[in-house]
């Protein structure tokens, strides 16, 4: 159904709305992950609260725990684990990382574990099979599949938990990690995002290409309309000797340093010059863009403090502040991923071993 999709705007196929970079008809149509990997890039901040959200996650060190008590030499060890290579060249931290971006922005993310890396994967490429899909209440996952791998009538894991095949993988659920959250970028105030999506390129055009409006030309012969064009399609369209004279006239004036070369020279042929300027001007949009801050880091339900952006106002400290949104925000979040990740530990060290985040010390601000 996505790939016949035809955009109600622009008449193309395989468009999903992106053309207006309308977020939620990209969603409705499944669009493509490189096109939302477009558009985020287009909003700004989005990327960078992000990757601070991911980060605050790792402000402090994993450790390896025994009921109660820390295990020094396999925490050591999970440390080496966490900055060792897997066969792409990338870390385990940085593949734990993206699949973390993957559950903040999409809702969920995956990790494959192989006994010695993990490999990050979105939920487009896994395929989950239940134990009984007629169950209502329950969703035991038999296994997931990567790729268009057939799975035999009679399936066995080996000790290594896969089955890897030439057209794919057939992974147990022992050595998949799902990070799953129903607080993420995509389940937001997408209409806000939007707005500051188009703010931002309002603003572009306007500082980029100078957005002065349209510009009537009304010429001595008789016309039935006056031609309209902005500056830019002017420039184009003139014949090659007013062409000429506009240059010869933009190099004179720059000569005697005069900034705005934005120049359109007439020949006789046009009497009258009228300008209309935009309706909207940027500065309409100022509010909106003030608060760009806070859209972007409620869009991740993230504090701007924790993101390094915004004003701390009122009698209240910074530390307590601090202390606050950790606490309400980073501590569950922290403690979600390393319950998730405590799976690695029990398979490197044993059933009694599980992972947990260290607690931050104490700050002078």
């Amino acid at each position: 159904m996505a790939k016949n999709y035809e955009c109600e705007r622009c008449n193309r196929l395989n468009c999903h709305g992106e053309c207006d970079n309308y977020i939620i008809d990209m969603i409705e149509h499944e669009a493509d992950r490189d096109e939302f990997d477009r558009l985020f890039k287009e909003i700004p901040k989005f990327n960078y609260v992000l990757n601070e959200k991911v980060n605050a996650i790792f402000g402090t060190d994993l450790e390896v725990a025994k009921e109660s008590d820390s295990a020094e030499k396999e925490t050591e060890e999970f440390s080496t684990f966490l900055y060792s290579t897997n066969d792409n060249g990338n870390t385990n931290l940085y593949e734990i990382k993206k699949a973390l971006k993957e559950r903040e922005t999409f809702g969920e993310g995956y990790l494959f574990f192989d006994k010695a890396n993990v490999y990050a994967l979105t939920k487009r490429q896994i395929v989950a099979y239940q134990v009984d899909d007629k169950d209502p209440i329950l969703n035991q996952i038999k296994y997931y599949t990567v790729g268009n791998v057939s799975v035999p009538d009679k399936l066995e894991f080996d000790g290594s938990g896969f089955i890897k095949r030439e057209e794919g993988y057939i992974i147990s659920p022992e050595n998949m990690i799902k990070f799953k959250s129903d607080s993420y970028a995509l389940n937001s105030d997408l209409r806000q995002l939007q707005i500051l999506l188009e703010i931002n390129r309002k603003i572009y055009e306007s500082t980029t290409k100078r957005d002065y409006g349209d510009i009537f030309l009304l010429t001595k012969a008789p016309q039935v309309n006056p031609i309209s064009a902005v500056a830019k399609r002017v420039k184009d369209t003139v014949n090659d000797a007013v062409e000429k004279m506009r240059e010869s006239v933009v190099t004179l004036i720059k000569r005697n340093k005069v900034e705005d070369s934005n120049i359109v020279a007439l020949d006789d042929s046009y009497k009258d010059v009228k300008q209309v300027t935009p309706v909207t001007k940027v500065t309409d949009y100022q509010f909106i863009w003030e608060n760009q801050d806070d859209i972007v880091t409620s869009v991740f339900n993230f504090p701007m403090l924790l993101a390094g952006l915004g004003d701390e106002t009122g009698n209240v400290s910074k530390e307590a502040l601090l202390k606050e949104a950790r606490s309400s925000t980073l501590t569950p979040i922290k403690a979600d991923t390393a319950n998730a990740l405590s799976k690695i530990a029990k398979i490197l060290f044993g059933d009694d071993y599980y992972l947990r985040f260290k607690d931050y010390e104490v700050e002078e601000i």
